[in-house]
C-alpha cells in the first residue's frame, strides 16, 4: 500500500537561477503513512521547515513529485486544494495569523473554505476547540483577548477543524514556558490517539521529539541524514553532534549514571520516564538495605 504522504525526488531553490540562489531541500524522497507520529528535526536553516512547506503545495519543487493520497498535488488545480485541506499546516507562532473577531470565527474560517453548510462547520468547530483545549468560555471572545497560550490553542484548532488527514506542526512549542511547553506536546499527543491523523512535529528541541514521537527524520543541508526509530536515530549521538544537534539532557545524565555502574537503561529520553526510574531505582535499594 502506498504511503499517505509520498515526496519522490523532490528539490527545492530559493532565488533560482540568480547569484544567490540557496538549495533548501535536495533531492529528498520520504513516505508517511496513515496514522503515523512522524518527528522531523534538523538545525536553523537545515531544510526542514522548506521540506514540510512542499507537503501540501505551498511551495512548488523545482524538481521532483509530492503525492497525496496517491495523487500529484501539482497535477490541476483541484489536486492542490485538496491536497491543502488533507494536509494541515500549523507553522511557528499561528497565533500572530489571527485576525477573525471572535476565536469561534477563527477556527471556523477554515471549514468555511472547504464549502461546509453551518451546521457542518459548528461541529467542527467544538470539536476542535475541545481537541485543542481551547475553553468554551473564550469561543465568544476576541482572539487578542485571551493569553498567548490559549490563542496558540486557538490557532491550532483552526488548523484542526479542517480535519485533516495529516497535520503538520512547526515548532509549536516554541517561546512556551516548560509547562506550557509539555501541556502542549501532551495535547498533539492525545490528538493522534483520538483522531487517528497523522502527525509531524518539526522541532529543534530533542526532548519534545523523544517525548511525542515514534519515527525520527533528521534533516541535514537540506537531505535526509537520519530516518528511523527513536532509539535508533539517538543512537547516533556522535553524527547528531556533528549536524549541530544533540541527545536530551537527561539521556545525558543516565549514560553517565550507567558508566558509574548504576543499574538503569541508557534509552531515557523524557523527563517523566528518569523520573519513574530512579523512583523504582530508590525503592528497590531502599528495599535492599542500601
Amino acid at each position: 500500500m502506498n504511503p499517505f504522504l509520498e515526496i519522490k525526488n523532490v528539490s527545492y531553490s530559493y532565488m533560482k537561477n540568480t547569484a544567490q540562489q540557496v538549495n533548501a531541500v535536495n533531492n529528498v524522497s520520504l513516505g508517511i503513512d496513515r496514522g503515523e507520529m512522524v518527528g522531523i528535526i534538523g538545525h536553523t536553516g537545515s531544510g526542514k521547515s522548506t521540506l514540510v512547506s512542499l507537503f501540501n503545495g505551498l511551495l512548488k519543487p523545482s524538481l521532483g513529485t509530492v503525492y497525496v493520497d496517491g495523487k500529484d498535488i501539482w497535477e490541476n488545480k483541484e489536486t492542490l486544494r485538496e491536497s491543502r485541506f488533507n494536509v494541515g499546516l500549523c507553522f511557528q507562532y499561528p497565533e500572530y495569523q489571527l485576525f477573525e473577531e471572535t476565536v469561534r470565527k477563527d477556527i471556523a474560517f477554515g471549514p468555511k473554505n472547504m464549502k461546509l453548510d453551518d451546521a457542518e462547520i459548528e461541529r467542527r468547530v467544538l470539536r476542535a476547540a475541545e481537541l485543542a483545549g481551547v475553553k468554551p468560555k473564550h469561543l465568544d471572545v476576541s482572539p487578542f483577548d485571551i493569553s498567548g497560550g490559549e490563542k496558540r490553542r486557538a490557532a491550532i484548532a483552526g488548523v484542526m477543524a479542517m480535519e485533516p488527514d495529516m497535520l503538520v506542526l512547526d515548532e509549536p512549542a516554541a517561546g512556551l514556558d516548560p509547562r506550557g511547553r509539555s501541556d502542549l506536546i501532551e495535547m498533539i499527543k492525545q490528538y493522534r490517539e483520538r483522531t487517528g491523523s497523522a502527525v509531524v512535529l518539526v522541532s529543534h528541541s530533542m526532548e519534545d521529539i523523544a517525548r511525542a514521537t515514534e519515527r525520527v527524520i533528521v534533516i541535514n543541508n537540506g537531505e535526509i541524514a537520519l530516518d528511523g526509530s527513536v532509539d535508533y536515530v539517538f543512537a547516533h549521538e556522535e553524527e547528531l553532534k556533528s549536524m549541530g544537534l544533540n541527545i536530551p539532557e537527561v539521556t545525558k545524565v543516565f549514560h553517565r549514571l550507567k558508566e558509574l555502574g548504576f543499574d538503569v537503561p541508557p534509552d531515557v529520553y523524557s523527563v517523566d520516564r528518569a523520573v519513574d526510574i530512579l523512583t523504582s531505582l530508590a525503592e528497590r535499594r531502599k528495599s535492599d538495605g542500601k
